[in-house]
């Protein structure tokens, strides 16, 4: 089976662990439909938040062998719970495309301190997206 998926950290092109989509077909950039709060250590963690910014990512689509890896890689229900959301496809022609894709979103159990004690992530690009590069 394939599954679309948000990527919008480490898992994005040029990002450290974007080798375990090497094999998956890259659809295109995109951003995320709904809002979101983001903070940042060695990787960025998104929770939503009405008062955010809509995410500016990735979506690749991936086989079940795939999705496992990834979910391994996020603590799938423990750190990231993996959720269904709206996204639009950016097309270098500037149109977008609707889509839907999992994200990898973080636990409140696990990174709500996190969030709480900030600073959240600010950096956005030209459209006021939330967009995470690597330093």
């Amino acid at each position: 089976m394939t599954h679309r998926i948000f990527v919008y950290g480490t898992l994005k092109r040029g990002g450290s662990n974007n080798p375990l989509l090497a094999d998956s077909e890259f659809l295109g950039e995109a951003v995320t439909v709904a809002a979101y709060k983001m903070v940042v250590t060695s990787f960025p963690v998104i929770m939503p938040d009405p008062s955010g910014r809509p995410v500016a990512g990735e979506v690749y689509a991936v086989d079940d062998a795939t999705l496992a890896r990834l979910d391994q890689l996020e603590h799938e229900g423990r750190s990231y719970d993996r959720v269904m959301i709206d996204a639009v496809l950016v097309q270098a022609n500037g149109e977008r495309l609707p889509t839907q894709a999992f994200i990898y979103i973080g636990r409140e159990d696990r990174f709500g301190e996190m969030f709480a004690r900030g600073p959240l992530y600010a950096q956005a690009n030209e459209r006021n997206e939330l967009d995470w590069r690597a330093c």
